[in-house]
């Protein structure tokens, strides 16, 4: 018998896993899949906790907390692993064509000057002397300085070595379809071929698939598939050095001139796919706002299933359900939440007050 399932070995099953493992608590995860294979491996890796914070609040200084603990984590991940996450300290840029909407820009995140968070207006001029790439268009920008960029593949296979290596066990191929749930706890869970597999807390992580395991006290559309598709383009040379969001694409760019274009939002349940239509939209805003990706070379298209929830705040922590604790519905911060999301898992799973205030993020919200 296990101390902790975990349901999911995405970006938050795995760090939660790694939290708990070296707290020594054992664990299993148990994924449908094989670890990182749907949402977490396939994201951007914007690190954008002021970049895409419109207002203060629980959930932008869950990300702020959760921003900064990544110089120290991923510096513990390579001490492990002895591999590179790509985590770079790049900055974010917010560039406008229109110096209404840039002023509008400015106005909505007035409260991060209050809050002492720095971020810098440019005119087009600065904009293009820090990113050459940017259009004439380009009118302005906001610069967030401490906003960054990691490479979520590198993340997933770093968090499942460090996690195994702490004594975390994986178990792919396991689909669970029932929490199971015997006077009032969560008991353990049982699998689609009938397995039993006990354990004294279990830990919610399966995303966009959250709601299809029977036993959590959820309703049916608590979580729901939010499909994302990226562009990658490819040039010799690394042609932009920040992550950019342009009014109609953004771009993360990686260290050898691959530059990922991303993304759309589209309710259309599980099915998977890149479009056409798509892949246009994405080109075409692509090239506006950085006319030399023109010349690029397209690489891979894909899309995956972001987890969705009505007020876009993820759930976390204690359920109705006594040992059964959540850590899904991330949305579009799921990479971004992921340090501060294990932590305060390994911290309840222990017993312990969490690192931060988790009752925002409550199921009970939901009704």
């Amino acid at each position: 018998m296990q101390d902790v399932l975990v349901i999911g070995a995405g970006v938050m099953g795995c760090a939660s896993a790694l939290a708990l493992a070296r707290r020594r608590i054992s664990t299993c995860v148990l994924e449908r899949s094989v670890p990182g294979a749907e949402a977490s491996s396939a994201a951007a890796g914007i690190l954008g906790a002021q970049a895409e914070a419109h207002a203060d609040g629980p959930m932008a200084r869950l990300c702020l907390a959760s921003r900064a603990r990544f110089p120290g984590w991923v510096a513990e991940l390579a001490e492990h692993t002895r591999l590179d996450v790509g985590y770079r300290p790049s900055g974010v840029v917010h560039a406008s064509f229109d110096s209404d909407e840039l002023a509008k820009i400015v106005h909505g995140i007035r409260w991060q000057r209050e809050a002492e968070l720095p971020f810098e207006v440019l005119d087009g001029r600065a904009a293009r002397a820090l990113e050459p790439a940017l259009a004439e268009g380009v009118v302005g920008a906001v610069r967030f300085p401490d906003d960054a960029v990691i490479d979520p593949p590198s993340l997933l296979r770093a968090l499942r070595i460090a996690a195994e290596r702490a004594g975390a066990v994986f178990r792919s191929g396991s689909l669970v379809r029932r929490i199971v749930v015997e006077g009032g706890r969560a008991r353990g869970v049982a699998l689609e071929d009938g397995t039993r597999i006990e354990a004294a807390t279990v830990v919610l992580a399966a995303g966009s698939w959250s709601t299809l395991v029977d036993g959590a006290p959820l309703p049916a559309d608590a979580v729901r598939p939010a499909r994302g598709q990226i562009v990658e383009l490819c040039s010799a040379l690394p042609r932009v050095r920040s992550v950019v969001y342009g009014p109609r694409c953004y771009f993360s760019p990686r260290d050898d001139g691959r530059v990922l274009v991303g993304s759309t939002l589209e309710f259309v349940g599980f099915r998977p796919g890149v479009t056409a239509q798509a892949v246009r939209d994405l080109l075409d805003a692509a090239i506006e706002l950085a006319p030399i990706l023109g010349d690029a070379a397209v690489g891979r298209t894909w899309s995956s299933f972001r987890p969705h929830t009505k007020d876009e705040l993820p759930l976390l922590g204690h359920t109705s359900v006594q040992g059964l604790l959540l850590a899904t519905g991330h949305f579009r911060n799921g990479i971004l939440l992921a340090p501060l999301t294990a932590e305060i898992i390994a911290a309840l799973a222990a017993g312990e007050e969490p690192p931060a205030d988790v009752r925002p993020f409550a199921s009970t919200r939901l009704g």
